[in-house]
């Protein structure tokens, strides 16, 4: 089995959780860590045991002995180191958003089939165990024909300026750093795009959504209601209803578990009668799964996961692009 070695791109808080997970794969190495602050790397590659520290994101991308990197920048970013890890021939795992909007998804598209190189989305959620099982459950039609999906995340951020949610200059707000999840899931479920999407937000002093609602027809019929915010925790869960029954995620962005349930009268009887609940606790922290896909994918390779293909992320982009536009929120750098 080919060892895949890792580099990771700007090790902030995500990229700790990352290599966490990393550090216990087989098959896999973290052989180098770059940061706009040498220190901070060099502490880093000390907490993981990373081979090396690179002197900057240059050297980092120029490596030869480097498979694959991991994008873990603010979102402003994404786009822009992406592309340069791609055109030196690098496979990338760029941490979601993969982009600020539509337009640079496709150049990075782009950029992956001009030079052979794999690219995905990481959005870790749409690796864990526990949605194969949901999927299942709803391909099998254990809760009918699946007519809603409702879905929040939203969480208390007090108002900080030079917090990345609350910087347009880093795009910030609720949508792209939040919303993302459960326009995912909703994506998951349904798995084709909605035929229409309606809006509305309220916008803070600093210009970014701090909450914003939406929801999503598809034409299967199914409407997807969720929302997503920075000024107030919700309920983090995600339910989704059939004429026959029901499934429960708990904290669905992160999930362990879900429950079925299948009630035997369900225009009366209570929406939760007869559960079946089913729990798969992550092996490490939930991001072993996208790194295994990736170390998948280069093994066999493939420039795109079947699992996280361009087309999902193409289509998450879509929709925050068009939410982004009926709520009024452009980036100072668009």
């Amino acid at each position: 089995m080919k060892t895949i070695k890792w580099g990771i791109l700007a090790p902030g808080n995500i990229a700790h959780k990352f290599a966490t997970a990393l550090v216990t794969i087989e098959g896999a190495v973290l052989h180098s860590v770059a940061s706009r602050d040498t220190a901070r790397a060099q502490a880093f590659q000390q907490l993981y045991g990373a081979t090396k520290c690179a002197q900057d994101y240059a050297e980092l991308i120029a490596d030869p002995e480097i498979d694959a990197i991991y994008v873990a920048s603010p979102h402003r970013y994404h786009a822009e180191q992406t592309m340069n890890c791609l055109r030196a021939g690098k496979a990338v795992l760029c941490e979601k958003p993969m982009t600020v909007n539509l337009s640079e998804a496709e150049q990075v598209f782009a950029a992956a089939n001009e030079h052979h190189a794999f690219y995905m989305e990481a959005v870790w959620t749409r690796f864990m165990p526990i949605y194969k099982q949901i999927s299942s459950w709803v391909s099998e039609g254990k809760i009918g024909t699946v007519s809603s999906v409702q879905a929040s995340f939203g969480i208390n951020v007090p108002f900080d300026a030079a917090h990345r949610l609350y910087a347009p200059e880093l795009a910030g707000g609720a949508l792209l750093d939040l919303g993302i999840y459960p326009i995912t899931v909703a994506q998951m479920v349904v798995d084709q795009a909605p035929d229409k999407v309606v809006a509305v937000a309220e916008l803070g002093q600093s210009g970014v959504d701090e909450s914003t609602g939406m929801a999503l027809h598809y034409p299967n019929g199914v409407v997807a209601t969720l929302n997503c915010g920075t000024r107030a925790n919700s309920s983090l869960d995600c339910w989704i209803f059939g004429d026959r029954g029901s499934i429960h995620i708990p904290q669905f962005w992160q999930a362990e578990s879900a429950t079925l349930y299948q009630p035997e009268e369900s225009h009366h009887s209570s929406a939760r009668e007869n559960a079946t609940e089913c729990h798969l606790p992550h092996a490490v922290n939930g991001y072993e799964y996208e790194i295994r896909e990736v170390n998948r994918c280069l093994r066999a390779g493939l420039v795109e996961s079947p699992l996280m293909s361009w087309q999902h992320s193409r289509d998450v982009m879509h929709i925050m692009d068009t939410v982004r536009a009926q709520i009024g929120l452009k980036f100072p750098f668009e």
